[in-house]
């Protein structure tokens, strides 16, 4: 999660994705998603901070047609109304659980996460490992990050505490606050068993140089280290937006976790 690209957060055009559709979960809470029926292990896309489904459109638009998969708005953004629901890690990961529930998709799935996205489907991966065949993680947030952030890196820290309050709508802040809740859990459960392909940022901003990058690239370190069935790729040409500004190289993670991933 980088401050300086929370700015731009609802102020970069993208592609849409079509026929959306909602459906309630068993509380009662309305989900858009944009679903694709296919073969082999389906695809979950998961967004980050203040994003909704439409910012992967340019990889399902370059991934084959026969691909299932299912892409989605979390309460409050898109078309999915807010909830007053927890809106930590472990609460959203059990809602897509439902909402695979709610639409009859067979596991094992393949997940994919980008930032705050990215820790979501780790905590996925964590509560229901049986039904993830391995996931592509596109610069996670590290459950740690904010901590380090303001221990590491002070400015970057004050920059997104005042975006918090002057930028953030209240979904964002709810999820920005609770990034960190799962903790306990999660490292209760440190180790990823599942194949995990890494795609990692190569393009750092004037004003992330220096103690930012730092930070991330430590925190980095600390991913793999957590995932032993792990390769990682940085995208030198991309920033923090690989599936807008490198789609073809998230399509490539995915086809590479679907041709080994078990058939349903």
């Amino acid at each position: 999660m980088r401050a300086s690209l929370v700015l731009a957060i609802g102020l970069t055009g993208c592609a849409s994705l079509p026929h959306s559709a909602t459906v309630k979960l068993p509380a009662g809470q309305p989900l858009s998603y944009y679903a694709q029926s296919g073969a082999g292990p389906t695809v979950i896309f998961q967004s980050g901070l203040g994003d909704g489904k439409n910012v992967w459109a340019q990889v399902i638009q370059q991934l084959p047609a026969s691909t299932a998969l299912l892409a989605y708005d979390r309460p409050g953004y898109g078309d999915s109304p807010s909830s007053t629901d927890a809106r930590d890690p472990c609460t959203i990961a059990q809602e897509l659980h439902q909402l695979t529930r709610a639409l009859a998709l067979k596991p094992p799935f393949i997940l994919v996460g980008h930032s705050l996205g990215g820790l979501y489907q780790h905590c996925y991966a964590q509560r229901y490992p049986e039904e993830v065949a391995g996931l592509v993680l596109i610069d996670p947030t590290h459950s740690d990050h904010l901590a380090e952030l303001k221990k590491q890196a002070p400015a970057q820290a004050a920059l997104l505490g005042a975006l918090r309050y002057s930028v953030f709508s209240g979904t964002m802040r709810d999820e920005f606050d609770a990034q960190a809740a799962s903790n306990d859990y999660l490292y209760g459960h440190k180790t990823i068993s599942q194949p995990v392909l890494f795609l990692f940022s190569g393009k750092f901003r004037p004003e992330e140089r220096g103690d930012f990058e730092k930070m991330t690239r430590q925190l980095r370190r600390l991913w793999q280290a957590a995932a032993p069935a792990s390769s990682a790729s940085e995208v030198s040409h991309s920033g923090h937006y690989i599936q807008k500004e490198a789609p073809e190289q998230v399509v490539r993670a995915i086809l590479q976790l679907r041709g080994n991933a078990p058939a349903r």
